[in-house]
């Protein structure tokens, strides 16, 4: 008898995850670079947007350019 090796096995669906992410601009100036760590705030809270769509969390991140916070 063979051992085998690890992975998934034959035939097995391939699982995905879609997700949906509108790039989001300063309100002041319009910019769309944002900080990736600094001065982020994570509201975890869950619900549908207008279109329907489920979101699991609302991320405020300060604008690159003027430094405005979210």
């Amino acid at each position: 008898m063979r051992k085998r090796g690890p992975g998934r096995p034959k035939g097995s669906k391939n699982a995905t995850d879609v997700v949906v992410v509108e790039r989001s601009h300063c309100p002041k100036c319009g910019s769309a670079r944002r900080s990736e760590y600094w001065g982020k705030v994570v509201n975890r809270c869950t619900g549908l947007r207008a279109d329907g769509t489920p979101y699991a969390a609302i991320i405020r991140r300060r604008c690159g350019s003027t430094g405005s916070p979210p």
